[in-house]
């Protein structure tokens, strides 16, 4: 690769990396705030707002990833149009044909990288903030105990009753747990949550009456009292598609596998199409509006990521499926044709 090449890639490479970074820390900040917000809410316990950010920011990076690379391809060859330093390059033989074969690395090696997160990795976060938000589920139903109420722990060993509540301090408590060896009763003044295990609650001036399965009896008097007030989280059965690779996809006999999966070979399929499209469509005269060229290509690109959308939601046959997505991706490669061979005969 010779200094121009070179010269091309790297500024194409870098503008790609930098709206990638710009659209990752916008998504961030937006999904930071409604987490926020969801946290001072009480909807989601602190401890969790970190893990439950990144998980959401990772599950789309294999939408951020095709969008910086069809923006930035455009936005750096326009650079260079506006600046006439094109007009050099293309002194030098740089056809449109030419620059793709330069910026081929760039484009098959992030189509290689969406096709990672799109088949294995954003599956892998699905599931795992499917986890995180079961979780959640099961530590608000500690956190919302009802007042004047029987409310019953997820284990199903405990029967707690709440007399009074106010926000979150609970008073007048009666707690009654049971095992295999024995039954207990705690009458309480008041209850408090561990800070960073809310499954485990703290008793305040109470009262413990213990039945043994003996037939004994014991009753103790405490200022504090720790007790385990549930152990167990109920198992998590996720059924999404999303959370399924694409050798769980290809293994389940469905039509919504089977949609799913072309939708990922699509998006795959996509992101190399729109890389070699954003070459021509990047192209800008002095005579032209150089937003012209941007506002086309955000025509171009969603249309194309609509479609796929649309079509893995609406159709439900399996040949309406592959015929549908086969002449979508056709279409598309016709028009990355077209605006080729139109720019070999401006000479572009």
């Amino acid at each position: 690769m010779n200094l121009i090449s070179q010269y091309i890639y790297k500024n194409c490479t870098r503008t790609t990396i930098a709206i990638f970074l710009i659209l990752a820390t916008i998504l961030l900040a937006n999904t930071g705030l409604r987490l926020v917000e969801d946290v001072n809410e009480g909807n989601i316990p602190s401890f969790f707002l970190l893990q439950l950010l990144g998980l959401k920011i990772f599950q789309y990076l294999s939408i951020l990833i095709p969008i910086s690379l069809f923006f930035g391809i455009i936005i750096a060859l326009n650079r260079l149009y506006i600046s006439n330093e094109m007009v050099i390059m293309k002194l030098s033989g740089y056809s449109a044909n030419r620059l793709s074969n330069v910026l081929s690395k760039l484009i098959i090696f992030t189509s290689l990288v969406v096709m990672v997160f799109s088949f294995f990795l954003t599956p892998i976060t699905v599931n795992m903030r499917a986890e995180v938000e079961h979780q959640i589920t099961h530590e608000q139903k500690i956190y919302s105990l009802q007042e004047k109420n029987f409310n019953i722990s997820n284990d199903r060993s405990k029967v707690i009753y709440i007399n009074d509540k106010n926000n979150s301090e609970y008073t007048n408590i009666f707690i009654k747990s049971d095992d295999n060896k024995s039954s207990r009763i705690d009458i309480a003044s008041a209850i408090s949550f561990d800070e960073y295990d809310d499954k485990f609650v703290t008793l305040i001036k109470g009262i413990s009456y213990v039945f043994n399965i003996d037939g004994s009896f014991s009753t103790t008097k405490y200022v504090n009292q720790d007790i385990l007030l549930s152990n167990t989280i109920p198992t998590l059965i996720n059924n999404d598609i999303e959370s399924k690779n694409i050798i769980e996809l290809f293994q389940t006999d469905s039509i919504a596998s089977l949609s799913e999966a072309l939708k990922r070979f699509s998006f795959i399929i996509a992101t190399l199409i729109l890389g070699y499209l954003a070459i021509p469509l990047s192209h800008v005269s002095e005579r032209e509006d150089k937003y012209k060229n941007i506002f086309i290509s955000t025509l171009f690109y969603f249309s194309y990521i609509i479609l796929i959308n649309v079509f893995a939601k609406s159709l439900n046959s399996e040949s309406s499926l592959l015929v549908s997505f086969i002449i979508l991706h056709l279409s598309y490669l016709f028009v990355t044709y077209s605006f080729y061979q139109k720019s070999k005969q401006l000479n572009i």
